[in-house]
């Protein structure tokens, strides 16, 4: 039996939690938040074990709590600390992944939700943030709500991440990559599981299907209504991944279309590239093990002249 009673996948966006938070959350020894991001350390306020044991109605004795909130990572100085006060034995999971790729991503997943304007492009996307970061944009006149304008800060793994390690033991982080977790999601939740002493053998005929791929909508007022009802039917499809599975193979089959790849030009490339470097060593130094996968990142993105 597990000796701990949370783990909490932190982070990051865009990287494989919501694929993860499924996997774990049909384990029987796990019991998965109603809302897979719970974002109940990001919160003001009073926080308690009470007011964060609310958020697993589901879970029986003995299981281990579970949930999949990315933007602790983002906003480890204010999550860390809390995590600690709140749930201290708690093991901490956190997948990460080439941080330009990261960016990108999130830029056109946050599209899809409406959160960005469909006429911006990435490269004046990215010049907004970064003039937001030395003071030269108001937030409240920025036509972005301030968390977008923080998204590529939160691709500095090893700055968050100390916020993480300066508080909690060792044993109790696990770090890994999506790399990882695409080549060989079996593999990755047995690493898992092995960590969090959890039974490894329930991976081994388990169907591993991906979750919350990004993709453009044809009708905006569709995508709407969609978007809607997942919020509203969230807990029920946490508990029934299979339906929601099928509703999303339908709704994609009638409303998808792949997603429009983000262009950007070799001078934000090469922006991007020096924006992260520093940050991409600094994790390589502070991992000791697990991340050959890094050495490869900011190198291996593709770019487009525009």
């Amino acid at each position: 039996m597990p000796y701990y009673s949370y783990l909490i996948l932190g982070g990051t966006e865009k990287a494989g939690t919501t694929s993860v938070y499924s996997y774990l959350n049909a384990h029987p020894q796990v019991a998965g938040s109603a809302r897979k991001e719970t974002d109940y350390f990001r919160n003001e306020g009073l926080l308690d074990l009470a007011g964060y044991e609310a958020q697993y109605p589901g879970a029986r004795p003995g299981q281990v709590r579970m949930e999949a909130s990315p933007g602790y990572l983002a906003d480890s100085a204010f999550a860390a600390p809390a995590i600690a006060s709140v749930v201290p034995d708690a093991l901490l999971l956190f997948i990460l992944r080439d941080p330009i790729d990261r960016l990108l991503s999130s830029f056109q997943f946050h599209k899809s939700r409406f959160f960005i304007p469909e006429s911006m492009r990435f490269d004046d996307y990215f010049t907004l943030c970064m003039r937001y970061e030395r003071g030269e944009v108001d937030p409240s006149t920025a036509g972005l709500a301030e968390w977008f304008l923080r998204v590529p800060d939160a691709g500095r793994y090893a700055a968050h991440l100390s916020d993480y390690f300066i508080r909690f033991p060792r044993r109790q982080i696990k770090v890994m990559t999506l790399d990882r977790l695409q080549r060989d999601p079996r593999g990755f939740m047995r690493e898992v599981c092995a960590w969090a002493g959890l039974d490894e053998s329930f991976y081994d005929s388990f169907d591993f299907v991906r979750a919350n791929v990004t993709f453009s909508p044809r009708r905006v007022w569709m995508q709407r209504l969609g978007l809607w009802v997942n919020d509203r039917l969230e807990p029920y499809f946490n508990r029934n991944p299979h339906i929601k599975q099928r509703l999303l193979a339908w709704y994609k089959r009638i409303n998808g279309r792949p997603a429009d790849k983000s262009v950007l030009s070799s001078e934000t490339a090469g922006l991007l590239r020096d924006y992260y470097a520093d940050d991409v060593a600094a994790l390589i130094d502070m991992i000791s093990s697990g991340l050959d996968d890094a050495r490869h990142w900011l190198r291996q993105t593709q770019t487009q002249e525009i």
